[in-house]
């Protein structure tokens, strides 16, 4: 009897799951990006490039990492 092979298990995540979200003036969050990073000053330098005129919050899960006003 031939056994079938098991399937292979997905390849964990290498880094962090962050959330950089976009405020309005009135404080409502208006837009979301989701992204891996490997570290926070990863994600910083990838949140720069997404720099907008506007407040931006950076977290990772519940913890707040970076604000820019």
């Amino acid at each position: 009897m031939i056994s079938k092979p098991l399937p292979l298990k997905p390849r964990p995540r290498g880094g962090l799951q962050f959330r950089l979200y976009f405020l309005h003036r009135d404080g409502h969050f208006e837009k979301v990006h989701e992204f891996e990073a490997k570290d926070d000053e990863a994600a910083i330098r990838i949140s720069e490039g997404w720099r907008e005129d506007r407040r931006m919050e950076l977290w990772e899960r519940s913890r707040l990492v970076k604000v820019w006003s």
